[in-house]
């Protein structure tokens, strides 16, 4: 019977978290290696660049649908053209989007958490500034 309601319960779980969540995927072509020890003042310019791209991305979405009231989540997607893909999952609560859209304080906030994140899935070493 416990197996019963585990096979009921798997559905019902991914049905709600898709129900109560956004999900968009965005995709970013780049040249640049993945997890790399790479110290060339380029490799960090370049993905500073594009993960001041990504940030700005992400902060345009959650703006247009801050009034649904519901959490987001992306999945970005980093394709090199030898067919290298590094996915990075981020993901946003309804409160908080509600927060960072009244402040602006909270927005440069967000940014910079959400620099970090990406940073440190990217491996790039350049810290986050305004």
């Amino acid at each position: 019977m416990d197996q019963f309601k585990l096979f009921l319960s798997i559905p019902l779980m991914l049905f709600s978290s898709f129900t109560f969540s956004q999900q968009s995927e965005m995709s970013y072509p780049t040249e640049l290696p993945f997890q790399t020890g790479n110290d060339s003042e380029y490799y960090h310019l370049e993905s500073s660049l594009l993960i001041r791209t990504i940030v700005e991305d992400i902060l345009e979405v959650l703006e247009k649908g801050k009034d649904k009231g519901q959490s987001q989540s992306f999945i970005i997607f980093l394709k090199n053209s030898r067919g290298g893909q590094l996915p990075i999952e981020y993901a946003v609560d309804a409160q908080k989007i509600n927060s960072i859209m009244a402040s602006n304080l909270k927005k440069s906030n967000f940014k910079k958490e959400t620099y970090d994140w990406i940073n440190r899935s990217f491996r790039s070493n350049i810290p986050f500034k305004d």
